[in-house]
């Protein structure tokens, strides 16, 4: 049940199976279980046949009539048995009829043992077959996670992609696990049941199957309606794992806001809908298990019936009506089961299709064929009649020619919205342009490697992303192998060093989730030296100064002002210091360059930036005032 209405039905995909076992089939262990469940279910078969012809030998030897051997798989059984009793007989004198029984009665013992052994062996060798596909899937969907363009993110959510990273591969994993083996060892039982049944009496083995045509009828029809049930299942834990997280990320929000009742609500409110459709699953689960057991019982007592008269008159060997008995047992089990088996693929279908949708989802920004690495870069940047949209329709770009010279800082100003972000952003490609293009040195940056291309770029963002792990880590972070002493020298570039210096594990010292332990100017500060440490040839500053203090921000933009020559630079930034210093200045207004110059010739022009910059002027005497 949807929150939308009734959700269409849609059948099992086998291509999706196909797909999924393309992860276990080149383990051996497939190919081991394979002959471990045969054997197992082979075994398995034969007691009721034995059982059956042990019936049949005690009524032989209380009627002091010669045991003979029975038709069928108990025939077979008979054939195979008999000998091992003769032996016994002849090596210890027992009496050849007690000798029959003692073997066909132990060999219940031995075959139970056996089926122990091979289940056992089936078991730990599916748990080692789906963890390995459990984690190729998961390692298949991270890489496709990390291999995303921006885009991709601009459309999901956090939760869902949790949810399917965890959730749905987990349940992937307990269908190899569980699932697989049990619709293998189902399928070869029910066939050798049947045979089994046929090779005894076949007029009883039509009989016994009166009932089939309605167990099955009731099984398709529980599948019917539970497929789609288990996809709002899987769905709604997607939304419920995104509320929750949500939730966590803002709770200074939440919490600031007293809006502890409202967020209260809404994930009880997901929780209902999850629940809603889980009690609607367990009614049909309820219904349809003892509907099976009921109409498998019918069965049973036709048997008993049908049976029982052939016995009386003749027809019939007591024996076999008791084979009869636990093969319609048996029988009526991977019937009965095929309702859970379709619950299980289901389920397995709408986790995969979850997880298939993020392993498959393409690329926007993608390299080139024969795409080049960037070997000396230079640093000459030049933007040539850009436009740039992140749906398709609407630009946030419109004719954008700048060139900036290599070794030249460009400061870029703009009202929200104007622009800013997303021209900084096509630099390292984490978006393509949508006409025009964007050179370096010369070349296109779409016939570079993504690689080698953000391999020559720095950046600093406004809100900086700090791991929950050392400051040393987090700083070397975009250096491979950097030493203590590098990472130290980059620190104190960015006057963050006597900081860290001064905690008591200095540079081991874990910072919490998302670097909650430190302030903002000096998670920008760390942010700061992992960009220096990299020495890239374009550096980006994103307001990287917006959260420190004056003093703060002086001491920085003086390893800067050293830092900044011979690289690159784009800074954005509202900062009447950075913006000074630029060698190029550039106004954005409504995705256009609306003014561009040096600040002497802007101030003349009495613009945009001339209204700006005496504002903040105006804001900071009345603050000092």
């Amino acid at each position: 049940m949807s929150r939308h209405g009734d959700p269409e039905p849609r059948k099992v995909e086998w291509s999706i199976f196909r797909r999924l076992f393309g992860y276990i089939t080149p383990y051996w262990e497939v190919k081991a279980i394979l002959v471990l469940v045969v054997v197992a279910t082979t075994f398995s078969v034969l007691s009721p046949a034995i059982i059956g012809g042990i019936v049949d030998m005690v009524g032989y030897v209380a009627e002091g009539e010669e045991i003979e051997a029975g038709k069928g798989v108990g025939g077979l059984a008979y054939g195979v048995l008999s000998p091992m009793a003769g032996w016994l007989t002849g090596s210890t004198a027992m009496d050849p009829d007690l000798a029959v029984l003692f073997v066909f009665s132990f060999s219940l013992i031995v075959i139970a043992v056996l089926v122990g052994a091979l289940n056992y062996l089936q078991r730990y060798l599916l748990a080692i077959i789906s963890q390995r596909a459990g984690y190729d899937i998961r390692n298949d969907m991270y890489n496709s996670l990390l291999e995303q363009s921006f885009s991709f993110y601009d459309q999901q959510r956090t939760g869902q992609l949790m949810a399917r990273a965890t959730g749905d591969i987990n349940m992937l994993g307990r269908f190899f696990n569980f699932g697989f083996r049990m619709a293998l060892s189902n399928i070869l039982l029910l066939l050798l049941v049947v045979y089994s049944m046929v090779s005894l009496n076949a007029e009883l083995t039509l009989i016994s199957m009166l009932v089939l045509p309605f167990l099955l009828y009731s099984t398709f029809t529980y599948s019917k309606k539970v497929t789609p049930l288990w996809r709002e299942v899987r769905e709604q834990n997607g939304v419920i794992t995104s509320v929750l997280q949500e939730s966590l990320s803002g709770l200074r929000v939440v919490r600031g806001f007293n809006r502890e009742d409202y967020e209260e609500q809404k994930f009880a409110a997901e929780c209902r809908e999850y629940f809603d459709i889980n009690i609607t699953l367990a009614r049909l689960r309820s219904f349809f298990m003892p509907l099976a057991s009921l109409i498998s019982s019918v069965g049973i007592v036709i048997i008993l019936w049908y049976g029982g008269s052939q016995v009386i008159t003749g027809a019939l060997s007591l024996g076999t009506m008791v084979a009869f008995y636990f093969y319609i047992a048996r029988l009526m089990r991977p019937v009965r089961m095929l309702g859970f088996m379709t619950s299980m693929f289901v389920r397995a279908n709408a986790a995969a299709e979850r997880v298939f949708e993020v392993v498959d989802a393409q690329v926007d920004v993608k390299e080139r064929e024969g795409a080049t690495d960037l070997e000396k870069v230079g640093g000459r940047i030049a933007f040539e009649d850009v436009w740039f949209s992140y749906d398709g329709e609407n630009m946030v770009l419109k004719n954008i020619d700048l060139t900036v010279k290599p070794g030249q800082t460009v400061a870029i100003l703009g009202a929200t919205g104007s622009g800013k972000s997303s021209i900084i952003n096509l630099v390292p490609r984490f978006y393509d342009v949508s006409r025009g293009g964007i050179k370096l040195d010369g070349v296109d940056i779409r016939d570079t490697t993504i690689k080698s291309l953000r391999g020559n770029i720095g950046i600093v963002r406004q809100d900086p992303f700090i791991f929950r792990t050392t400051l040393r880590e987090n700083i070397a972070y975009g250096f491979k192998d950097a030493s203590l002493d590098s990472v130290k020298e980059a620190a104190k570039q960015a006057k963050i060093n006597e900081f860290i210096e001064g905690l008591p594990e200095g540079y081991d010292t874990r910072v919490g989730e998302r670097g909650v332990t430190l302030s903002g100017g000096q998670r920008q500060r760390v942010a700061i030296a992992r960009a220096l440490l990299k020495n890239p040839k374009i550096l980006i500053l994103d307001d990287s100064t917006s959260s420190v203090d004056t003093q703060t921000e002086y001491e920085i933009q003086r390893a800067l002002d050293e830092l900044l020559e011979n690289r690159t630079t784009f800074i954005i930034t509202q900062r009447l210091s950075s913006i000074k210093k630029a060698d190029y200045i550039i106004v954005l207004e409504d995705g256009e360059i609306a003014e561009e110059g040096v600040h002497d010739d802007l101030m003349e022009q009495g613009g945009i930036y001339y209204k700006l910059y005496q504002t903040q002027i105006a804001g900071a005497e009345g603050g000092v005032a």
